[in-house]
């Protein structure tokens, strides 16, 4: 009898556990990237590394993309060849940034319950960049990874910037680097930007068209290079994302089951490119 009551103690404890609030950390990692210099033309999609400078007038900036669909890597493609597929879910970030910002089954995600989303970049020749040197900024064009100083995309002649170096959107400003996180601080050779009112503007409208971003020194910079998504590090560009879920009284995942506090999750989210 003892031992019977033991057992239904665990499961009631479990049960209850998993249908309230819990707080999860996910991490993403981005799958596109590229840099470029004012100084050169080349494309620098295939490198394992970032570069960031400005001296002399020469300057180096870095391209990226939230994720923006979710697919298995040999089905990634298909729907581009299958002319009844779709291959247009490109630009649109918050319709996955809703999918993994939700960790139980059958909850529902609010932007209210993003506590934290912070874009992190490692660098990876032991160079530290200081707080505030850096800006980033909304690019307001489509670009595809061979973009250089003066082109976004080889395609048309709406492919080429209208200010060399990148169309910045003006709308939505970020602070700069390691200032005002909402979650952690940068330590040697990290850099971060605070994104989360940023996301919680993209989930209280999924609609909304993303063409990526741009990051820049805004003081005079040596090189620092960092971590790339060709680099597949730990320390490639990520999103880590804190956010509570309410999880419903059925379907939880089974590895959620008695967990409580802090869970941490990686998943691998697909960039895709419109012109």
């Amino acid at each position: 009898m003892e031992t019977l009551k033991k057992i239904l103690l665990l499961l009631s404890l479990l049960f209850f556990s998993n249908c309230a609030d819990e707080t999860n950390t996910v991490v993403i990692k981005l799958r596109t990237d590229t840099f470029i210099s004012s100084s050169s033309n080349e494309v620098n999609t295939d490198k394992d590394y970032l570069s960031l400078a400005r001296s002399n007038g020469v300057e180096n900036r870095i391209l990226l993309k939230l994720p923006a669909v979710e697919k298995d890597e040999d089905d990634f493609f298909s729907d581009c060849w299958d002319l009844t597929g779709a291959c247009n879910v490109f630009l649109i970030p918050a319709n996955i940034i809703s999918r993994i910002l939700s960790y139980c089954e059958g909850s529902v995600l609010d932007s209210s319950n993003l506590t934290s989303a912070v874009l992190v970049f490692n660098t990876n020749d032991g160079t530290s960049i200081s707080a505030g040197e850096l800006s980033i900024s909304l690019l307001s064009k489509p670009w595809w990874q061979t973009a250089n100083w003066e082109m976004a995309h080889p395609f048309s002649s709406n492919g080429i910037w209208d200010s060399p170096g990148g169309d910045l959107d003006s709308s939505v400003s970020f602070d700069t680097n390691c200032n005002n996180l909402s979650s952690g601080s940068c330590g040697a050779g990290e850099i971060k930007f605070e994104m989360t009112s940023y996301f919680r503007t993209l989930l209280n409208n999924l609609g909304n068209t993303h063409y990526g971003m741009m990051i820049y020194p805004n003081v005079d910079l040596s090189e620092s290079r960092i971590y790339s998504v060709q680099a597949n590090s730990e320390f490639s560009p990520r999103i880590v994302a804190t956010y509570t879920g309410n999880c419903s009284t059925s379907l939880v995942s089974e590895d959620a089951l008695g967990v409580s506090g802090e869970k941490i999750t990686t998943k691998v989210f697909y960039l895709g490119d419109e012109i």
